[in-house]
């Protein structure tokens, strides 16, 4: 068999990589008072431990100004040497370089948490600021390059293996390259060798403080994805100064600033390796290495990017956030086994929007290593261990429980895995939804779980198997009766639209949407494409609040090139005589609306009669109530407490 390109080393001046992986650059929110800390280090550990070859830190202060989420790292302040040190130490003991990246924000975020005004180039107020920030006189550029000489001299102090300077995604040093942000007429405006003065002044400040030993990186856009700022002949350009200047041993190329934010971290209704082709062009003009980013997930998909020659390495961070064991997967010639990123962005970048630490809707080890991640799990007492349920909660718990040598029965009432995922991932926009089931499935079967099929459990069954732990994972059904109506409309619920679209798929149809997720959007996508006229009501101020930003988005502007009208501010009260009765929740103003048809997505109702019914199961410890049977959430807290569950049965 060949040897994959991406695991052969590269040995490249100063940069010395065991493979071609590397875990890049994203926000953990898994600091401690501005230090690393211990999550964070297990963090990083976890995918040195897998194989990864570089892990990337996180992008952390080089200036109070940067500060941009609470305890955000402060990579200026000597105190946080010891902590790198430690980290090193960890990463190190894997074979994993440890590179550190250096950030100042610029106007890119808002100053609730550092408390000071914004720096930037001038005052442009970026797209996710509430602010206009305060434009750096040429003593405050002289402060910001102070801060990084700091920050650079506590990197040596640790013993880092490297720098990587962040020049991308509308960070300062991208808003100085920019036309959009900076209108500066001295020496750091105008031309675009004027606008490069600080990002090259930064660079070579690097290389002079950290020596000549150490590598510096640098991450640059491959576009801004923006009419009027760079595109990627200019990013080009960039490049060949950067290169030019021979103090930098890699490029990583990203793309997208906060005029198209959500395509920083593209979601799962993107295109897989949107970014590459900006990041071949770059490595077709220079020689120092070139790092791709974007959705690259998929082996065969990175594979073919390092083959080609496209990029030098590849840079996998949700894949890697998935399954720290990518890389060890692929090297043991297991890569059928790894646990899939899904792209739906819920626990990385959408947790990140809400200040809280990172997690991940199909590992729910993620910020929890040293308690759920490789190795922490404890050997079972063998007993028998029944999991009611075949959704992602319940498979989730199957497999932990087999995972630790416990006997594992699973029975499912339909004939198939899956529950509503499957379900759900039956438009093609959430088509990757099915990756993780189909992934459980296998384990099951790798694991030896016996799976029973058409089964539905019920008091009779659960006293003739006699099991010693239960798992109960039932899931959850739609509400009823969600309003008043006198049976004029016809009324469905989602997961019926998504079993038989076809059913549905005429006339004037009004989605009524109170879950602010996709139990609303993806019927009336599937709907609108079968030829349908399609509303979607919501009471709150807009739709897709419960979605991350990104998803939010890409989601909100393909429904809305469909045709499809949104229509906020707007509470359904009953259905009579024909109309739907609806009140403005500002207003309070009431009016009729037409349709032929009301999906209503308004929750569901936990499925938990066999815990709290006449025919329940026996209480008390080794009986765990999971997913939605607990409480109807998504998929995120399903494999969660599925995993949980089955860690202590």
């Amino acid at each position: 068999m060949t040897e994959l390109a991406m695991l052969t080393p590269l040995h490249r001046g100063r940069l010395h990589l065991r493979n071609r992986v590397v875990f890049p650059g994203h926000q953990t929110v898994l600091s401690q008072d501005g230090l690393v800390g211990e999550r964070m280090r297990n963090y990083y550990a976890e995918r040195a431990r897998g194989g990864v070859a570089a892990v990337v830190v996180e992008g952390g202060a080089v200036h109070d100004t940067t500060v941009k989420f609470p305890e955000y790292l402060r990579f200026h302040e000597r105190r946080i040497v010891p902590s790198l040190i430690e980290l090193t130490e960890a990463l190190s003991a894997h074979d994993c370089r440890t590179i550190v990246q250096l950030v100042h924000s610029g106007s890119r975020m808002s100053a609730m948490d550092s408390r000071l005004p914004l720096w930037a180039p001038s005052d442009v107020r970026s797209a996710i600021s509430p602010e206009i920030p305060h434009a750096m006189t040429a003593y405050e550029i002289a402060e910001v390059l102070e801060g990084y000489e700091k920050a650079l001299e506590n990197m040596v102090e640790a013993g880092v293996d490297g720098i990587e300077i962040h020049a991308a995604h509308e960070y300062l040093l991208g808003q100085f390259l920019s036309p959009l942000n900076n209108l500066r007429d001295d020496e750091y405006g105008g031309s675009l060798e004027n606008r490069f003065r600080l990002l090259g002044e930064v660079l070579a400040l690097a290389r002079k403080t950290v020596g000549d030993s150490m590598v510096v990186g640098v991450r640059l856009n491959g576009s801004d994805l923006i009419e009027g700022s760079l595109d990627n002949d200019d990013y080009v350009d960039v490049a060949r100064h950067v290169e030019w200047m021979n103090v930098v041993d890699y490029i990583s190329v990203s793309a997208g600033t906060s005029r198209h934010n959500h395509m920083i971290v593209p979601p799962m209704d993107t295109p897989e390796a949107l970014y590459v082709d900006y990041a071949a062009a770059i490595k077709r003009a220079v020689d120092v290495p070139v790092f791709a980013v974007g959705r690259l997930k998929r082996v065969e998909l990175a594979e073919e990017v390092i083959r080609s020659g496209k990029a030098d390495v590849v840079a996998e961070a949700r894949a890697l956030i998935a399954d720290p064991e990518w890389v060890a997967k692929i090297e043991r010639g297991e890569a059928h086994r790894i646990r899939p990123c899904i792209g739906c962005n819920q626990g990385c970048f959408g947790y990140l929007y809400t200040n809280r630490p990172i997690t991940c809707a199909v590992n729910p080890a993620v910020g929890r290593e040293k308690t759920l991640g490789i190795g922490s799990a404890s050997a079972g007492d063998g007993v028998s261990v029944l999991v009611i349920g075949g959704g992602p909660a319940g498979m989730e718990a199957a497999i932990a429980a087999a995972e630790r040598g416990q006997r594992v029965v699973l029975v499912e009432a339909d004939e198939v895995l899956g529950g509503q995922l499957r379900w759900a991932s039956s438009i093609a926009t959430r088509a990757e939804l099915r990756m993780i089931i189909d992934h459980q499935i296998a384990e099951l079967d790798r694991l030896g779980v016996e799976v029973r099929l058409g089964v539905r459990a019920d008091a009779r069954l659960v006293a003739e198997l006699g099991p010693d732990r239960i798992v109960i994972a039932t899931g959850s059904r739609p509400r009823s009766e969600a309003f008043p109506t006198d049976g004029s409309i016809p009324v469905v619920a989602p997961i019926e639209v998504m079993k038989a679209p076809s059913d549905f798929s005429t006339g004037r149809v009004l989605v009524i949407d109170e879950v602010s997720h996709f139990p609303a959007y993806a019927p009336a996508e599937l709907l609108r494409d079968l030829g349908a006229s399609v509303a979607v009501v919501t009471p709150k101020l807009f739709a897709g609040g419960n979605l991350d930003q990104a998803t939010m988005t890409t989601m909100l502007q393909r429904l809305a090139t469909k045709g499809i009208e949104f229509v906020p501010n707007t509470k359904v009260v009953a259905i009579s005589q024909g109309a739907v009765e609806v009140r403005d929740t500002l207003s309070g103003v009431a009016r009729a609306l037409e349709a032929d048809l009301v999906v209503a997505a308004v929750g569901n109702k936990a499925v938990d009669a066999l815990h709290v019914g006449p025919e329940s199961v026996p209480h008390g410890p080794h009986v765990h109530l999971v997913g939605d049977a607990a409480a109807p959430r998504t998929v995120l807290e399903a494999i969660r407490e599925g995993r949980l569950a089955g860690r202590s049965v």
